[in-house]
């Protein structure tokens, strides 16, 4: 009677084991936003990059006064595809006059155009115009073998922050026909924000030809010219440095934070398996003044700068190991923003009265809300 008992019972459980890891196969999944934040009373793009993503029909953002939309859904496509891609475009650049010749060819005749009278165009053309164009972007953005395949599927978020929206951390998921992705941090913030333009999807590396995988980037997207106070945002590709310039008078007191393991604590195929940011300042004159690769138990950089002199300074950071691919992605606050050091004590007895001194940098004003004599 037990053995009778004992195949259907492992049966049942085998079948439900499957059904289990068939579920946890199928679950979507994102690997990076970008960027990870924004301003108050701001609307703006936001790249997400996953895998399983199809049927992408929707976002959301935990807490209140954020609204997502999504705009845009790319999914990795194969060669095949690709190739019909491009016979598509082929096509239909035959129908439309203006593009015939490719990109290249519009845009070294592009004075000559403008000069031209324009016929009112028909809303088919105008249609198959917007078709070209995406049809063109989907091509120059297209990698065969992605350094990250997990992170190969796109989507495109369009979030408006209100101005009153609480300032800090949320959550922002995406919304699939096979349920809702995991959460990724997303910050409100309430300084101006600056935002590189985002990173195309990584090129795989090859042993002993590595190089052949590093980005040509012009000078302009090496450094960046900001004004303080402001947040930055931007990612780090394998082998880069990213370099921001701004002016700083003397006796400034600067707060300079990153977030990059807050953003994302954990990657999975790195080694090892994160994102460690790594700040340097530099006067104008090309010295470091200040180096920092993380703060007190934070694994994340915190630089506290009195400035000097007055002049330029320039910042840059890179990962200790110079890795960087689309999810090591940063957020960088600089200011004369307050910033708490310590706080004394650090605790007390329920019921009475607390009493709690803090130190730390751009204080003037700022008070402690004690706790409430019910917690």
């Amino acid at each position: 009677m037990s053995k009778t008992l004992w195949f259907p019972v492992c049966g049942l459980v085998g079948l439900l084991a499957m059904a289990s890891s068939a579920r946890g196969q199928a679950t979507p999944y994102i690997g990076f936003v970008y960027p990870a934040g924004g301003q108050q009373g701001t609307t703006f793009q936001v790249k997400l990059g996953g895998q399983r993503l199809a049927g992408a029909d929707g976002a959301v953002v935990s807490g209140e006064g954020v609204s997502a939309k999504l705009t845009q859904f790319d999914r990795k496509l194969g060669n095949q595809e690709m190739t019909l891609l491009r016979e598509q475009l082929r096509e239909l650049r035959r129908d439309v006059p203006r593009f015939a010749g490719g990109r290249n060819a519009r845009a070294k005749n592009a004075k000559a155009k403008d000069a031209e009278p324009k016929p009112e165009d028909k809303p088919e053309d105008k249609e198959t115009r917007d078709l070209i164009e995406r049809i063109e972007k989907r091509l120059a953005n297209y990698v065969s073998q992605p350094a990250c395949a997990a992170l190969a599927d796109i989507a495109y978020v369009e979030v408006t922050i209100a101005r009153d929206a609480e300032p800090g951390a949320r959550e922002i998921r995406l919304l699939t026909d096979r349920g809702v992705t995991n959460p990724l941090v997303f910050h409100v913030g309430q300084q101006p924000e600056v935002a590189r333009k985002p990173m195309r999807t990584s090129v795989a590396q090859v042993l002993g030809k590595e190089q052949l995988a590093l980005r040509d980037r012009p000078d302009e997207e090496v450094e960046a010219r900001v004004s303080v106070p402001c947040t930055m945002n931007g990612q780090i590709a394998s082998g880069e440095v990213n370099r921001y310039r701004f002016e700083a008078r003397k006796g400034q007191r600067l707060v300079i934070s990153v977030m990059g393991r807050e953003l994302i604590p954990y990657i999975a195929d790195a080694v090892p398996g994160w994102f460690q940011p790594v700040v340097t300042l530099f006067d104008a004159k090309g010295k470091e003044v200040a180096f920092n690769d993380d703060y007190r138990f934070k694994p994340d950089p915190t630089l506290l700068f009195e400035v000097p002199e007055s002049g330029e300074y320039v910042l840059a950071i890179n990962d200790a190991l110079y890795r960087g691919r689309e999810d090591f992605v940063y957020r960088i606050t600089i200011g004369e923003v307050p910033f708490v050091t310590s706080i004394f004590p650090l605790g007390g007895r329920v019921g009475e009265p607390a009493h709690v001194e803090m130190d730390g940098w751009n204080l003037k004003g700022a008070k402690l809300a004690p706790p409430g004599d019910a917690a």
